[in-house]
């Protein structure tokens, strides 16, 4: 096991949870939320400050998609495409 210490401001998750039934973030468009996030961070040179992942399932399909954002504990849920530059100003600046 190797042990790294990372400093990431903040890590954001966002679902991409796919399922054969039932409401999941995948089918809403959470990747193209991700990608958008990713670019943002990538394009920016973030990527030793913010930390942007794919996740499985958070807990709130119905409500999606959904991001889970750390350290601040916090969800946000009916997540857009058109969301991501709020997201963007409020949480990766």
């Amino acid at each position: 096991m190797e042990e790294l210490d990372v400093k990431y401001k903040r890590h954001i998750f966002v679902c991409l949870n796919k399922k054969e039934e039932g409401e999941c973030c995948s089918a809403k468009g959470s990747e193209e939320i991700l990608l958008k996030l990713r670019k943002y961070v990538n394009e920016n040179g973030l990527m030793h400050t913010y930390n942007v992942s794919k996740s499985l399932c958070l807990g709130h399909c119905l409500n999606g998609p959904t991001i889970a954002i750390y350290p601040d504990g916090k969800i946000l849920r009916k997540v857009s495409l058109n969301d991501v530059d709020k997201i963007i100003e409020e949480y990766l600046q």
